[in-house]
């Protein structure tokens, strides 16, 4: 998979045809996947198929999804958890590598916002078991048209790529600079800086990464030779939207660093923020090295 074209064609789909994915493709996807289900901690993370979309969507309408509004689709995608410390970031993690790897099968996906209360989703789709229900993705074939054109010449660059972003169903990023500070909390990063530690492209495509809402949540901070990742907290005091956006985008890096040859691993400890002069409602989710 080319993680960067990937990441470009990637977007979030509300509406979907009327049409299967096939075993195979779901089986191919799995695959891509496997090695990425218990990032964080040893959740014994699993993920069901549900196959009749049209009978989920009519017993879970108006329980879950944006403001209620459960997204049809033929087909979608239940993931499992052990209820321990990081779970929802394991599932962010893991859920967006098998949303990616789909996409790089030409298929659609979209997460659906769960409720508090997802032992009532298990009881409403009769399904039987002790894991916490911590992730669900309505995947399919989307109505509107793929997100980017021209993108199979990548190249190692973005600047110098011939693709073109198609404005559907896209939205706004922020700069790869008002992502990163530099040694201190606040000081901005320039994009010199940037282009001479050989972040700068890394940077570009992990903007891309999605997060609840659009709420763009994350900020990087560069010091002592680690990339420490904070998270913006929920407003609405949603742990489930910190943790899945904190596991969505230490993917993202992961997989990017990987292709531009930096090796190191995400490091999920206590960090107090207040160490790093990082104000109360972000936290730290963890550091690269």
């Amino acid at each position: 998979m080319d993680i960067r074209k990937t990441i470009l064609e990637r977007k979030s789909t509300r509406e979907f045809k009327n049409r299967y994915v096939s075993t195979d493709i779901l089986d191919s996807a799995f695959e891509l996947s496997e090695n990425k289900r218990n990032f964080a901690c040893s959740a014994n993370t699993q993920a069901m198929i549900i196959e009749d979309g049209e009978h989920v969507a009519e017993r879970l309408d108006g329980m879950l999804g944006y403001g209620g509004y459960m997204i049809k689709a033929p087909q979608y995608i239940a993931i499992f958890s052990d209820p321990v410390e990081n779970h929802l970031m394991n599932t962010g993690y893991y859920g967006e590598m098998l949303v990616l790897s789909l996409c790089s099968l030409g298929i659609d996906s979209t997460w659906i916002s769960l409720p508090d209360d997802t032992d009532l989703i298990k009881r409403k789709l009769n399904i039987d078991s002790q894991k916490v229900l911590s992730g669900m993705l309505a995947i399919g074939y989307g109505k509107s048209d793929r997100k980017v054109e021209d993108a199979i010449d990548t190249g190692e660059n973005y600047s110098k790529t011939t693709m073109h972003v198609v404005e559907n169903n896209t939205s706004t990023r922020v700069r790869p600079e008002e992502l990163v500070y530099h040694e201190k909390w606040g000081n901005k990063i320039t994009y010199d800086q940037l282009t001479n530690l050989g972040l700068q492209d890394i940077f570009y495509y992990a903007r891309m990464a999605p997060s609840t809402l659009n709420r763009q949540p994350w900020k990087f901070l560069l010091k002592d030779r680690r990339i420490y990742l904070a998270i913006k907290k929920d407003e609405r005091n949603k742990e489930q939207a910190d943790m899945l956006d904190a596991g969505i985008m230490m993917l993202y890096m992961d997989l990017l660093l990987k292709a531009y040859n930096i090796s190191g691993k995400w490091i999920i400890a206590p960090v107090s923020a207040q160490n790093y002069g990082i104000p109360n409602d972000y936290f730290v989710a963890g550091y690269f090295e």
